[in-house]
C-alpha cells in the first residue's frame, strides 16, 4: 500500500514536521513562515521542482551552490536537495513594480552575459553533476550518505539526497566536552571505513574527509557526507588545489600530486586524531620541515599500542611509508580483517552500551536523549547546515569545485 499524501500546507518548511496549526511556529523546530525571509537568490518556499519536490527553507549557501530542506511528495519523506548556483557566476532575477510591493520572480538560473561566465558555469555543472553520479553509485550503502536523484531544471541542476537527521562528530565532541571516547568513535567508524572501501574500489576519492564530513545520527551511525571534492584516480591530476589544512596530506598540496585511497586514508587518521585528542594535526607542508605530531598515547589517549601505531602510520608524511588502504587501517584499528560490505548496525560493544564521555553508562533507552542534547547544544541551524553545506563552510580551505569558475572570478576581480 502506498504512503499517504501529505497536505504541503501542513508541512513546517524549516523541518518537514506536519503541523496541526500551519499558521502558528512549529512547534519542534520554532520556524515561523510569515517571518522567514528568503536569502538572496534562493529559492521561494513551497517552489516544486521536477514535479515532485517541494523546496522547503534554505540550510546552507555558499560558493557553489545553495542547499535546502526539502520533501519528497510521491514518498512522503523528507529530503536534502543541493542546487548548483555559483556565486559571482549565476543569479536569479527579481522584477519589483513601483506601484505595489509585489514581485515576479523567476526559478530560472541566469548566468552574466559573458562568454568567460558561461563557460565557467557549464564547467563547474559537470563537475557538480559528476558528484552526484560519484554517490549514486553507493545508494543505501551503509556508512555513506545517499542520492536518491539528479537532474536539470530552471536552467541548473540539482542533486536529491536522504536527510540526515543528527549532528557531525565535530559537534558531537564539542557537546561531549571536546574529545571523544576510543571505543564509541571506533565503532561508530566501522562502516564509514567499510564505505571508503568501496568508494576507492570503485576509482573515487573522496579528498576532503574531516570531522565536519561526518555525520551521526540518532542511532549512533555515521556517514560521510559532501563528496563535492570527489574525484577518479585518472581525473584527479591537473584537478584544482582543495584541501581543508590539518586534515590534507602532502600530496594534496600539489595540484599534480599522486593522490589514492591513501590520500583519504590519512585524512581520516587525522580526523581521528583530532576527535579523540582535541588536537589538529600539523599541517602536512609544516611536518615536511619538522614534525612535531606526537603519538596518541603520548597524549594520554587511551588507545592500545597496536591502535597508536597503524594510525601513525596511516599519518606519514610521506606516501611510501603510509597505510595504502581503509582495509590495511581497519585491521590495524580492530585487529580484524574487513569483511565484505558494511553491516548497517552500529556496534555498541559486547556490554551493548555506549559510554559518551558528558554523558555517562549511555545505554540503548537514553542515546536518544544524550543526542537531544548535544543537538540543542549545537544549534538548530548549525545542525541543519551541516548536512550538506560542508564544502561551503571550510574554514581555511581553498574552495574551488572547478579550475574555470576560479579563474574567472580571479578575473572579474582583477577588474574592478
Amino acid at each position: 500500500m502506498g504512503k499517504k499524501l501529505v497536505d504541503p500546507n501542513r508541512l513546517c518548511m524549516g523541518c518537514m514536521e506536519i503541523m496541526e496549526h500551519p499558521q502558528r511556529p512549529c512547534p519542534k523546530c520554532g520556524f515561523f513562515r510569515q517571518k522567514y525571509r528568503q536569502p538572496e537568490n534562493s529559492m521561494p518556499l513551497y517552489e516544486i521542482i521536477d514535479g515532485r519536490y517541494i523546496m522547503g527553507k534554505v540550510i546552507g549557501m555558499g560558493g557553489f551552490g545553495i542547499t535546502y530542506i526539502g520533501w519528497d511528495i510521491f514518498q512522503s519523506k523528507r529530503v536534502c536537495i543541493k542546487e548548483y548556483f555559483p556565486h559571482g557566476v549565476a543569479e536569479r532575477h527579481t522584477e519589483e513594480y513601483a506601484s505595489s510591493q509585489n514581485y515576479t520572480y523567476s526559478v530560472n538560473v541566469f548566468t552574466q552575459n559573458t562568454e568567460q561566465a558561461k563557460h565557467a558555469y557549464i564547467g563547474g555543472l559537470q563537475s557538480y553533476i559528476k558528484e552526484a553520479e560519484n554517490l549514486s553509485k553507493f545508494y543505501l550503502m551503509p556508512g555513506i550518505v545517499s542520492v536518491r536523484d539528479f537532474f536539470y531544471g530552471n536552467h541548473t541542476a540539482y542533486i536529491v539526497m536522504e536527510y540526515i537527521e543528527g549532528i557531525n562528530l565535530k559537534q558531537l565532541a564539542k557537546a561531549c566536552g571536546g574529545i571523544l571516547a576510543p571505543g564509541n568513535l571506533f565503532q561508530m567508524l566501522r562502516d564509514v571505513m567499510r564505505a571508503l572501501h568501496a568508494v576507492h574500489r570503485e576509482g573515487v576519492i573522496h579528498r576532503d574527509i574531516s570531522p565536519e564530513n561526518i555525520m551521526v545520527n540518532r542511532k549512533y551511525q555515521a556517514k560521510v557526507i559532501d563528496f563535492g571534492a570527489a574525484s577518479s584516480y585518472q581525473d584527479v591530476r591537473n584537478r584544482s588545489v582543495l584541501l581543508k589544512h590539518g586534515y590534507a596530506p602532502l600530496e594534496q598540496y600539489d595540484r599534480n600530486g599522486n593522490q589514492g585511497s591513501w590520500t583519504d586514508v590519512y585524512s581520516l587518521c587525522a580526523t581521528i586524531y583530532y576527535l579523540l585528542s582535541g588536537v589538529k594535526v600539523q599541517r602536512a607542508k609544516e611536518r615536511e620541515k619538522e614534525d612535531l605530531v606526537k603519538p596518541l598515547r603520548g597524549l594520554g589517549v587511551a588507545v592500545t599500542e597496536e591502535q597508536d601505531a597503524i594510525l601513525m602510520k596511516g599519518l606519514a608524511i610521506q606516501i611510501e611509508g603510509r597505510c595504502q588502504t581503509m582495509a590495511e587501517l581497519y585491521a590495524g584499528l580492530y585487529q580484524e580483517e574487513m569483511m565484505g560490505g558494511a553491516s548497517g548496525e552500529t556496534d555498541t560493544g559486547r556490554s551493548g552500551r555506549m559510554t559518551v564521555k558528558g554523558y555517562p553508562n549511555v545505554t540503548s533507552g537514553q542515546e536518544e536523549v544524550a543526542m537531544n542534547q548535544a543537538n540543542m547544544a549545537s544549534g538548530s541551524e548549525e545542525v541543519a547546515r551541516s548536512q550538506e553545506n560542508m564544502a561551503d563552510s571550510r574554514g581555511d580551505a581553498a574552495k574551488s569545485r572547478d579550475d574555470v569558475v576560479r579563474e574567472y572570478l580571479k578575473s572579474q576581480k582583477e577588474k574592478q
